[in-house]
């Protein structure tokens, strides 16, 4: 088990046919015609057969006893929740990842995923141990291995630029193999980084181009980056066409294509190089500013569909900036920020993997750390941004933030005991979760009274389908 530390990932993919439940039924007995009558099947809220869960869970087994830790592997134990029901012939994409290993006993702690159609259907533990062990088969029908230690690829689109190109810098220094993606003039910055000793893909892409963008959204998919930033953006001047097409739409279908690549891994980071101009709209700004209010949405979509799988999604945003893009309209006396003061802290943020999802400004005071949605600030980050945005604040803004008291963490436990450690509560609601149906929030509210010792007026089941809602009901319960 040498090459099985933490954060070693096992990967597969399984389409289940009718022909697989037959063989499954033959060996079983179990002829639930749920599983296989379209008939019994169309009255039920799944409106087809689907998968029973014991098959469900054969390509774990197989991952475990294959790949991760592999043959000689035994299951000590296990805990699994399935969260979807999963159809027959359509793929269903199985992740594992180790994330603990016990030097004292041997014993693995691995968090299983499974997805189908980027729906979480499959979520678990299990612990394994290995008798004997044996060598991989080299062409291991179990799945694909990749070591804690396999080589981190990072896409960085507008890496002509001033910024982009200081972010690609840091990053290669960081030992991050790189796709670049860019519309020409990069032969410098490529070379600069193959110095370091890193690895560099150039995509040449116009993503204002529909089809550029598709090319460069493939190249990206088959090198399967765990980190993407979006640091491309459309001269000041240009139209909102323009401006929304490469700031929103090059965001939009770039980070469409390299998610399952990090929902396999368990990890990743979606950064969008944003702006302090966001947040003041200068005059002359506005398609600027539009078009990254709209890249923002596709973060928060991430984020609150993705963020329990261990996708962050990041906004860095920056105040003037010395260099080519503000030149013309900074202010006489801004001197501004360097390149590489921002790059610094965007490579800091890409390699943080534990960090939840944050807004983060950067300016000549310091940094300073938000929630993805602005709310209340983040404390406890060290920045290790270069000069003055090492000088960190704690302040958070006045308005906006989510109203937290006594009560609230209360809630949230309740519900993470249902929905599990990892799920995406404050965020989440009916339909917004994996688990957060209508069974679930009917365990949810059962939770919830029991933690408060309340009886919540029976409206509570569709008064309290988002976690603020619930939070807002229980403090008028309890007077809070």
């Amino acid at each position: 088990m040498h090459d099985l530390e933490p954060g070693a990932v096992a990967h597969s993919s399984r389409t289940f046919t009718a022909e697989d439940f037959a063989a499954f039924a033959a060996a079983t007995g179990d002829h639930n015609p749920i599983h296989h009558d379209p008939e019994h099947a169309a009255g039920t809220e799944f409106g087809a057969p689907i998968v029973p869960l014991a098959m469900v869970l054969g390509p774990v087994s197989a991952l475990i006893g294959m790949v991760l830790p592999g043959p000689g592997a035994v299951i000590l134990d296990t805990a699994f929740r399935p969260v979807r029901a999963v159809a027959f012939d359509r793929p269903v994409d199985y992740s594992l990842r180790l994330r603990s290993k016990s030097a004292a006993t041997g014993v693995l702690t691995c968090r299983v995923r499974a997805y189908q159609d980027r729906e979480l259907v499959l979520d678990g533990e299990v612990k394994t141990t290995v008798r004997s062990p044996r060598p991989r088969p080299d062409d291991n029908p179990g799945g694909r291995f990749l070591p804690a230690d396999a080589p981190r690829l990072a896409a960085v689109t507008g890496a002509a630029g001033d910024i982009g190109a200081a972010v690609a810098r840091a990053l290669a220094k960081g030992g991050w193999d790189l796709a670049l993606v860019h519309r020409g003039g990069i032969d410098d910055v490529v070379r600069q980084c193959e110095e370091t000793g890193v690895t560099v893909h150039s995509v040449t892409a116009d993503l204002t181009v529909p089809a550029d963008r598709a090319a460069a959204a493939e190249k990206l998919a088959s090198l399967a980056p765990t980190a993407l930033v979006h640091a491309a953006a459309a001269p000041l001047a240009a139209g909102h066409q323009e401006h929304f097409e490469t700031g929103y739409a090059g965001l939009r279908d770039l980070a469409d294509a390299v998610l399952d690549g990090m929902l396999l891994r368990q990890q990743g980071c979606v950064l969008l190089l944003g702006s302090e101009a966001s947040r003041y709209h200068p005059r002359g700004w506005s398609d600027y500013v539009a078009a990254k209010a709209a890249a923002e949405s596709v973060l928060r979509g991430i984020d609150r569909h993705h963020g329990a799988g261990g996708v962050r999604a990041v906004v860095v945003e920056p105040g003037y900036v010395q260099g080519r893009y503000s030149a013309d309209v900074r202010p006489s006396g801004v001197l501004g920020l360097l390149p590489e003061e921002v790059a610094e802290l965007v490579a800091a943020e890409v390699g943080d993997t534990t960090a939840p999802a944050r807004r983060v400004w950067l300016s000549t005071d310091g940094v300073t750390r938000y929630a993805l949605d602005g709310g209340a600030a983040q404390e406890g980050a060290a920045s290790s941004a270069a000069g003055p945005a090492a000088r960190e604040s704690s302040a958070g803004p006045s308005q906006g933030g989510p109203v937290v008291s006594g009560h609230t963490e209360r809630v949230e436990a309740a519900v993470r005991r249902i929905l599990g450690p990892d799920a995406d509560v404050r965020n989440g609601g009916v339909g917004l979760t994996p688990g957060w149906d209508s069974l679930g929030q009917i365990q949810i509210v059962l939770a919830v009274e029991e933690e408060f010792g309340i009886r919540l007026p029976a409206e509570s089941l569709t008064a309290t389908g988002r976690f603020d809602q619930l939070s807002r009901v229980v403090a008028e319960q309890v007077g809070e």
